[in-house]
């Protein structure tokens, strides 16, 4: 009955064969990030907190934009997802406090599950060394696609990711 009940488990909760990291910020937290803009790109640091700690994406469409979806992006869809932050960012979804008592995240031992480390060249809010620093401490070489900003997900050019994302899970398990 106990071997039936654990085989059972198993194939409720298969052992995970991969992990996709979208424009995550990195292990060492979100620090690094702000110190590097606060010396090389002020304004755009000033830009973000304001729209990321004072919530200001939530009331300016340009800023929204910027902060989270290609220049390209028509105004509707900006409104439509900037509707829906709003609902999603009146929740915190964890006390930063405890975050940052976490930090540096300990290394990785030894892991069968494959990682892809992804970025976007016109992310606002992690930058290229961020997404290098993930992609050493996965051991794995990042991927950083061109013309697609933080929301990758949301972007109008979503479709970029989420082709090497299928390339990527394709290629697991062979």
């Amino acid at each position: 009955m106990l071997i039936e009940m654990f085989l059972e488990m198993q194939n409720l909760y298969p052992k995970l064969t991969g992990a996709a990291l979208i424009c995550s910020v990195p292990p060492s937290g979100n620090s690094g990030l702000v110190w590097r803009y606060l010396f090389s790109k002020p304004i755009a640091a000033f830009k973000v907190t304001r729209s990321l700690a004072a919530k200001a994406f939530q009331t300016s469409l340009s800023l929204c934009r910027e902060t989270f979806f290609s220049a390209t992006m028509e105004d509707n869809l900006v409104l439509r997802y900037q509707e829906l932050m709003k609902e999603s960012s009146r929740v915190p979804l964890f006390d930063l406090r405890k975050l940052n008592e976490s930090l540096p995240v300990p290394k990785m031992t030894a892991c069968s599950t494959e990682i892809l480390v992804l970025g976007a060249k016109d992310d606002f809010i992690v930058d290229a060394e961020g997404l290098n620093e993930t992609g050493r401490f996965y051991n794995v070489t990042p991927i950083c696609i061109e013309g697609v900003a933080h929301d990758m997900m949301l972007d109008c050019s979503w479709g970029e990711g989420a082709n090497v994302i299928l390339s990527w899970l394709n290629g697991l398990n062979r």
